[in-house]
């Protein structure tokens, strides 16, 4: 009796043993990846209206919706997306622009290329890659590789841009840490080696057929060149993680944008107004996001508001039909997935997104 019992004891124990082990290796899988092995790309907001294309439809885009790689989300004016890319890795596109996002699980090495084809995006890493994980942004005539950072860039082309024609103009703005970038001529090929671009400076990429060059690289930026819903996003992303910019910058710099943006608007509304005979000014309002603070707080200095420079925006923002050749944001189709060679970003298909579907957030893939 006592023999039997000894050996289902240490039956139980090898059981038992064996279970903390499994336990053990799926806590440190989980560490490793991050918490999950499978890749999740949620919308966690929306403003105005988003459209996912994915498998020769047209989806409504709204919070809560999972992503699949290789899915295209366009945004309308006035209208902006957030993607939450692994819960520590965040994506705003802005008004009028199109992406696309390949990406691989975790477990294969968990690759991610933003592809921007129009328009304008924020990418903003709060966590260090893990070992052999790649994150970049892609633009027909550049790629930007991070490892963990905040930054902006905007893809745009011009008829005529210093003296050259059909130019594709990408414009990076870094806010933290150093991105590398490498430049691409029009055959779609490197254009000599990557460049390091360091936080709190600019960089323009200029290519068409006739040349292939940096307008500027590693140049101071004005804040204010940006708009208020920018300089907003970049005051939210301050609540999560520190950026080379103070709060208190930010904060300077939304209120002058946004007071400016306000005075234009109520002069425009005053003028459409006295037109229909009609003397009553309209009051333009909105919602200023929440001051962002650090602790301990930065040092408080005086700073005259005309050391910010002049008002403005950056270039010819969102200025897409001129361009004589293929619209790229028109590229369907493609079957990059973050590791394939650029020049299979580029691949033509025929793809047609006339189909529309209504998604909503309790029949869309989304995930808690």
């Amino acid at each position: 009796m006592i023999k039997i019992l000894s050996e289902n004891l240490k039956l139980i124990m090898i059981g038992v043993i064996s279970i903390l082990m499994v336990l053990a290796g799926a806590i440190v899988l989980s560490l490793y990846f991050g918490g999950d092995v499978a890749r999740q790309l949620i919308v966690t907001d929306i403003s105005g209206t988003a459209f996912i294309s994915r498998d020769s439809k047209r989806l409504n885009a709204n919070k809560k919706f999972a992503l699949k790689s290789g899915d295209i989300i366009t945004t309308d004016e006035n209208s902006f997306v957030r993607i939450s890319v692994d819960r520590d890795k965040f994506v705003w596109i802005e008004p009028e622009s199109t992406v696309y996002i390949y990406f691989t699980d975790v477990d294969s090495k968990g690759d991610i290329s933003v592809n921007l084809t129009r328009g304008a995006v924020i990418c903003r890493l709060n966590n260090k890659l893990k070992k052999n994980a790649t994150f970049s942004l892609k633009t027909p005539n550049s790629s930007v590789s991070v490892k963990g950072t905040a930054f902006r860039a905007e893809f745009d082309y011009v008829k005529e841009y210093m003296g050259y024609k059909d130019v594709m103009i990408t414009q990076v703005q870094n806010f933290d840490g150093t991105v590398a970038l490498q430049l691409y001529d029009a055959d779609k090929q490197p254009y000599e080696l990557p460049m390091l671009l360091i936080e709190r400076t600019a960089a323009q990429m200029l290519t068409s057929e006739e040349m292939c060059k940096y307008g500027y690289l590693n140049y101071s930026f004005d804040l204010l060149t940006l708009n208020d819903s920018t300089l907003g996003e970049l005051i939210r992303a301050c609540a999560e993680k520190e950026l080379a910019f103070t709060p208190e910058e930010l904060n300077r710099a939304y209120k002058i944008v946004r007071d400016e943006r306000l005075k234009q608007e109520t002069a425009t509304e005053s003028v459409a107004d006295d037109s229909s005979d009609t003397s009553i000014t309209t009051t333009v309002t909105t919602t200023e996001p929440t001051t962002v603070t650090t602790s301990p707080p930065p040092e408080e200095t005086e700073t005259d508001e005309e050391s910010y420079g002049t008002l403005g925006t950056t270039l010819k923002t969102h200025v897409y039909t001129t361009y004589s050749g293929v619209k790229w944001w028109e590229i369907t189709g493609n079957t990059n997935t973050g590791t394939d060679g650029y020049e299979d970003w580029f691949a033509e298909t025929d793809d047609d997104f006339s189909d529309e579907v209504t998604v909503t957030a309790g029949t869309s893939e989304a995930e808690n």
